[in-house]
């Protein structure tokens, strides 16, 4: 009996110990741990600017040596980012460290997954968003704290609040290639990984090297030297016919900068480089994927990364990078893409009051602000009237819609 009686009690106390997010930490929370010499505590909010919780959580990292050091909440019962109303994990933060630093958040017990967010300021609360819509994890039980990783700690201190999930996007995976980012892929596609932020963003170097209205931008903040991101699709990118990759590329980082593609399935993986011949320009780099198998579905972007190498990023300008159009060398992009964007005359661009988009044939414009967000839609049959006067000066991206294809162009209003 004294035996069954024992297991009831672990049993009972494993249950009183279980809980899920939200944590606001305005009383004590259960299962809160500092590891590698890191304290983790509830402690008055030192700033209620921004954030008037009274109490908030304290991470130290004591000694300078444990670079990964932070804090974990274990007997987390909600840790499941599988669906679209919980894929993103929100937390508020406030350090004096500078404006760049990372905090890494890692999913374990067991292991499923780790997201990088940035800080935008420095001495003042502000709310990171950890998205992990893909790969949706699910399944573990402890979540880690980790501020600052690959960074030697000696008293650095990060304070931390109002942790819950929130609403995100999981994006509909694409099929396989091309990958352009006028009406295809989305910052929704890729999951960024070691100190990497991948967005895509209106084009700032559009010229004759790439008309694209948008591109993907990559940062590398300081972290692994392999970070970088990556996208899945439905179907293995297949080598059988065409074996060579061709991606545009734009960087400030010195003529030489290693870029690289990896193509990936579980616990395999093989991985091209070429060098940069360009700086402050848009160049297309070939990756020759010749003997390469034809079953792996992911392919992973990494740049400024060199086998065995200790450089990291410092989220500079040389650490940022902007790529666009990755397809197979053989095969253009579509032919009906490729006429829109020929046939589309946008004028005056830039303006003071409106656009008037002349194709010739039926079109319907989107005009977005830069996150995406639709601001007005007009169509026609054959010159459309996009009414600027009451937009603020800036950058927009029109989206033309002519039967099945879609384009992207960048407008200005003055």
């Amino acid at each position: 009996m004294r035996k069954l009686y024992s297991s009831l009690f672990a049993v009972a106390a494993t249950a009183a110990m279980a809980q899920s997010l939200p944590f606001n930490f305005e009383s004590a929370t259960a299962g809160m741990v500092g590891y590698d010499g890191a304290t983790f505590t509830i402690v008055p909010n030192p700033s209620t600017t921004g954030n008037s919780s009274a109490n908030v959580a304290k991470i130290v990292k004591v000694n300078v040596a444990d670079q990964w050091a932070g804090g974990k909440i274990t007997g987390v019962t909600s840790l499941d980012f599988s669906a679209a109303s919980t894929t993103v994990l929100s937390m508020d933060v406030y350090t004096t460290q500078p404006v760049g630093t990372v905090i890494k958040i890692k999913l374990e017990a067991p292991y499923t997954g780790e997201v990088d967010a940035v800080t935008t300021v420095s001495g003042a609360w502000h709310t990171l968003l950890f998205d992990f819509g893909i790969p949706a994890c699910a399944g573990s039980a402890d979540l880690v704290i980790m501020p600052q990783p690959f960074t030697n700690g000696g008293g650095t201190t990060f304070y931390v609040d109002n942790i819950q999930q929130i609403a995100g996007g999981i994006a509909t995976p694409l099929a396989g290639l091309p990958i352009t980012f006028e009406a295809g892929a989305t910052t929704d596609h890729f999951f960024s990984f070691e100190s990497a932020i991948l967005s895509v963003v209106a084009n700032p170097h559009q010229n004759s090297g790439n008309t694209s209205a948008n591109v993907a931008k990559l940062v590398r903040h300081r972290g692994a030297p392999f970070g970088g991101s990556k996208i899945t699709f439905t179907n293995p990118i297949d080598f059988a016919t065409h074996t060579v990759l061709t991606m545009k590329v734009w960087t400030s980082a010195p003529i030489g900068t290693n870029v690289t593609l990896k193509t990936e399935k579980p616990f395999w993986g093989v991985e091209r480089s070429v060098q940069t011949t360009k700086t402050g320009e848009w160049e297309t780099l070939s990756f020759d994927f010749a003997g390469s198998l034809s079953d792996m579905p992911t392919l992973t972007f990494l740049f400024d990364f060199a086998a065995g190498s200790t450089n990291v990023g410092d989220g500079s300008a040389n650490s940022t990078f902007f790529f666009d159009d990755v397809k197979y060398a053989a095969i253009p992009l579509s032919r009906d893409e490729l006429a829109l964007l020929n046939a589309v005359r946008v004028t005056p661009n830039p303006t003071l009051d409106r656009w008037t988009f002349s194709t010739g044939t039926p079109i319907r414009v989107e005009l977005c602000d830069i996150q995406g967000k639709v601001l007005a839609v007009a169509e026609g049959t054959e010159n459309v009237v996009v009414n600027a006067a009451n937009l603020p000066s800036g950058i927009y991206i029109a989206r033309i819609h002519s039967g099945e294809t879609t384009v992207s162009q960048r407008v200005a209003k003055r």
